[in-house]
């Protein structure tokens, strides 16, 4: 099955009538025929009933033609977008974040990189920051921004942020009056740590700074990310930690505490990751945005 084979049947799902689909079409009658025989074949379902005067579709055949029109479109604004860039005339930027970047750096360097390049396009996905390698070595993505980033070879790093954590409690919670916070004092409490999947490198800085105040770290629960952790907290079910920025956005559920001592030092980083290679004007012009944050 090919985009011709999409054509082909939108037209006639248009027509309902094999002359004139193969009219629009410039083919002969006989050949659409065949081709829409074959389509039905390969995804082995009837897509017209031929008995029916005039034709009309099968079920099936009405979610393939709403399906293939969404195909068709979008194989068509790929194809212009291509052309344009290929032209000069267009240019796009892939950018991999994770979600607490939108907390801080990404949208004012957005909307900064948006006056500037307005005819460049922005091509935007939320991922891990551990997933984001990848992406640059497929070329999905020109720049990831993530934490506690890790030297990779072939990669550039771009330091863009580093904020001390702060410990998240319910708004109730019998340590809320306190003004600030050690990792000793909430030792015994249940830990709710984000992201869940295994590679993820910010739970284990979190847990990192149990350890290093000799604690073992009780977790109760493990959130997929970030607002989910912290709408665990509200429901009182243990303590969380964030970064500072994420914090100034605030909820009357939960309170967020600094902490002070030794954990105070430990800062979470946030960094735009690149490849060495790159010489996209686009993307050099996006990073001069996000060091002037």
């Amino acid at each position: 099955m090919n985009l011709r084979h999409l054509q082909f049947f939108v037209v006639l799902a248009e027509e309902l009538n094999f002359s004139r689909a193969a009219e629009r079409l410039h083919v002969a009658q006989p050949a659409l025929s065949q081709q829409i025989r074959l389509l039905e074949d390969r995804l082995g379902t009837q897509l017209i009933d031929r008995g029916s005067r005039p034709l009309r579709l099968t079920e099936a055949g009405t979610y393939l033609a709403t399906e293939a029109r969404h195909i068709l479109e979008t194989f068509e604004h790929a194809a212009l977008g291509t052309r344009e860039i290929g032209l000069g005339k267009r240019g796009w930027l892939g950018i991999g974040f994770t979600r607490s970047a939108v907390y801080s750096v990404l949208p004012p360097a957005l909307k900064a990189f948006h006056r500037a390049c307005p005819d460049v396009e922005l091509k935007l996905f939320e991922m891990l920051t551990e997933e984001q390698a990848d992406a640059l070595r497929d070329l999905s993505i020109h720049v990831g921004i993530g934490r506690q980033v890790q030297d990779v070879p072939g990669f550039a790093t771009q330091p863009l942020l580093g904020e001390p954590l702060v410990a998240v409690l319910a708004a109730d919670h019998p340590l809320a009056a306190r003004a600030d916070l050690e990792i000793d004092d909430l030792g015994g409490e249940p830990l709710i740590l984000y992201p869940r999947q295994p590679a993820a490198s910010f739970p284990r800085f979190v847990e990192g700074l149990y350890r290093d105040a000799g604690l073992t770290p009780e977790v109760a629960h493990r959130a997929d990310e970030i607002q989910t952790a912290i709408a665990l907290v509200a429901a009182g079910l243990g303590v969380t930690y964030v970064g500072a920025s994420v914090a100034r956005l605030g909820r009357s559920d939960v309170t967020y505490k600094p902490l002070r001592g030794a954990a105070a030092k430990r800062l979470s980083t946030l960094s735009a990751t690149f490849r060495s290679d790159d010489q996209s004007a686009h993307l050099a012009a996006f990073l001069g945005m996000l060091k002037t944050l």
